[in-house]
């Protein structure tokens, strides 16, 4: 029977109640807190670890749901090719994205299934890398004046990958850390209305997003295995909804800020007259 560490119920509850105090004033308080509450695997996830070929099947499963948003993208950025003005930008971007999501999928299905050594690090490590990229490109956005992105990106990629071999809780921490800068440069471009995107559509797509991310993150925290809702045994597992929901977000963001912002203007903003009745 597979075997993995447990983290002591009290020591969890500690650093649960006491993250507001330790979090804000050290940085290695928040890699602590973070490892902690998020776990091993096995006990963040629910779902029990069997002796077959793939310890967590449901969860195993479920990974293919990045890999599959990864293979859309990709298809729907050579599709819409033809749609956008600087084509070698969109699918230079499309594509690279496309593949950390599947890197993502591929990580946590050897992560939940099979569990080589180091599948950890595979499973935590595309995570992370796919955050590194949103935040670059957002960066980008709200600064731009900067040059040489896919340098910035690959650096940051490397430090990443550095980062994670080191520490695995310190690419956790580093990996919560990029989420929230999302989410402030995120803020930032809509406030400022950064992408050429008709700002209705925009609305619509960030209240998208966030209606989304809300039902993920609920899917998350029943998957835990301290949920009350935790059933090891069940075929249903929401830690599996949490990949197919949270592979969604992943899609929502590329439509909306590489697809849509890369739609030429004359096909985005074209407006269909109707004929001359003379």
């Amino acid at each position: 029977m597979r075997t993995y560490r447990t983290i002591d119920p009290l020591r969890r509850r500690w650093v649960v109640a006491n993250l507001p105090a330790v979090a804000p004033h050290t940085f290695p308080g928040v890699i602590v807190a973070l490892s902690v509450v998020t776990g091993e695997i096995g006990e963040s996830d629910c779902e029990a670890l069997g002796d077959g070929a793939l310890a967590q099947p449901v969860n195993s499963w479920t990974s293919i749901a990045y890999i599959g948003m990864g293979l859309a993208i990709a298809v729907s950025a050579v599709i819409r090719r033809g749609r956008v003005a600087d084509v070698r930008a969109y699918l230079g971007e499309s594509l690279v994205y496309a593949a950390c999501l599947a890197a993502v999928g591929l990580g946590s299905v050897l992560f939940h299934g099979p569990q080589p050594d180091g599948s950890r690090t595979l499973h935590d490590l595309p995570i992370l890398i796919t955050i590194v990229f949103i935040v670059v490109h957002d960066v980008y956005l709200v600064f731009p004046n900067l040059r040489q992105r896919w340098v910035a990106f690959v650096g940051a990629a490397i430090a990443a990958i550095v980062l994670t071999l080191l520490s695995a809780d310190a690419g956790i921490a580093a990996t919560g850390i990029g989420i929230a800068a999302t989410v402030a440069l995120e803020y930032v471009i809509f406030r400022k209305r950064l992408r050429p995107i008709p700002a209705r559509r925009q609305v619509q797509a960030y209240a998208a997003i966030v209606g989304v991310a809300a039902v993920a993150g609920a899917s998350w925290l029943l998957g835990r295995s301290d949920s009350p809702l935790c059933d090891p045994q069940d075929v249903f597992q929401f830690h599996g909804v949490w990949h197919t929901i949270s592979s969604l977000i992943f899609g929502l963001w590329w439509w909306l800020a590489i697809d849509r912002s890369s739609t030429a203007p004359a096909d985005r903003d074209r407006v269909v007259t109707p004929p001359d009745s003379d």
